[in-house]
């Protein structure tokens, strides 16, 4: 039994017990932090909480379920990124750090309270989306209205010796430790060419990469030989001698992209680095273009299905599948 008594608090009983739906409000901080220990096993590091939901450029989308003795039991979350979908600004919601207490799973509420995510956040934007796997995949099919999408998801791997060249092309790589304008602008170049996606500028960039308390990440840039404007951006992640490539955005070009990454590979490969990684829309004009550089389209190890749940402004599901591009910065698994 659900009764509403205002527009954000919805009261749930289940048997003798009762709960409350409720938006996420500043004093929750340590009931959710709680609840991620129950649910994980682990601490969520307070200044990760802080950049992610807190301190981002976006709005807050986060709802919880809480019982009369008020431990939060449920939560609900997501990211609202700006959206580009052919020349106009929306918004479309990232999943992140959805769980339930052990104790109460298998109650129903996790259910209930993403039904209220819906209900109230479903409105103003698109979709929910994720990268889930297939256990958490199937749940979200069955009783949350889950879709794959009908393109999936390309793992390329090289070996930086393998791509790196010395000669000169028609770009230069180098990195870059300051995000400036020239990101606007080149995201602004770029707009036509990424029909549905994520808005990659200067704000995205400095947020998803500069600011995140707990990664460092390595940025590099294309210039061409003839001036100082930013013509692409690579975002990698290192780990011993792997980086994962976690964002790219570059026009329409298999000439530049390859140039600009083979010469990245050299870089990479001077610091020690012997492999490159990334996830791509399988039908996405970047992974061709890596793939026409040297990278190998390889089996997908983590087992990730791209999915959304839709909302009544959302594409038709086909249209997303072969225009969405994403990148693993549009989540937060790299």
């Amino acid at each position: 039994m659900i009764v509403e008594r205002e527009k954000m608090e919805k009261f749930i009983q289940i048997g003798s017990e009762k709960f409350m739906i409720r938006q996420y409000r500043d004093d929750d901080e340590t009931g959710v932090r709680k609840l991620w220990k129950a649910a994980f096993g682990k601490e969520m590091p307070m200044r990760l909480w802080y950049w992610k939901y807190l301190n981002n450029p976006y709005k807050r989308q986060m709802i919880i379920c809480v019982a009369e003795t008020g431990e939060t039991v449920v939560s609900y979350t997501g990211i609202p990124y700006r959206t580009n979908l052919q020349g106009q600004t929306v918004e479309m919601s990232q999943l992140m750090d959805i769980m339930s207490h052990p104790e109460y799973r298998k109650t129903g509420l996790f259910i209930k309270t993403a039904h209220i995510f819906f209900e109230i956040f479903g409105k103003d934007i698109l979709f929910v989306y994720g990268f889930p796997g297939k256990y958490h995949y199937d749940i979200g099919e069955k009783y949350l209205g889950y879709q794959a999408l009908t393109r999936t998801v390309s793992y390329l791997s090289a070996q930086t010796d393998a791509l790196a060249r010395q000669e000169a092309g028609c770009c230069r790589s180098e990195p870059i430790t300051e995000i400036d304008a020239s990101f606007d602008g080149l995201w602004e170049k770029c707009l036509d060419d990424y029909p549905f996606s994520i808005i990659r500028n200067a704000d995205f960039v400095r947020w998803r990469f500069c600011d995140h308390p707990m990664k460092n990440y390595e940025i590099f840039g294309c210039r061409k030989n003839s001036g100082p404007e930013l013509h692409a951006y690579a975002v990698f992640s290192v780990e011993g001698k792997n980086a994962r490539m976690a964002d790219i955005l570059a026009p329409v070009s298999e000439e530049s992209i390859g140039d600009f990454m083979c010469q990245t590979a050299l870089l990479l490969k001077d610091s020690g680095i012997e492999r490159i990684e990334t996830w791509l829309p399988e039908n996405h004009f970047i992974t061709q273009a890596l793939i026409s550089a040297g990278f190998i389209n390889a089996p997908e190890p983590l087992g990730i299905i791209p999915t959304v749940r839709n909302f009544e402004r959302a594409p038709r599901l086909e249209w997303t599948s072969e225009h969405l591009y994403y990148t693993m910065a549009d989540a937060d698994l790299v």
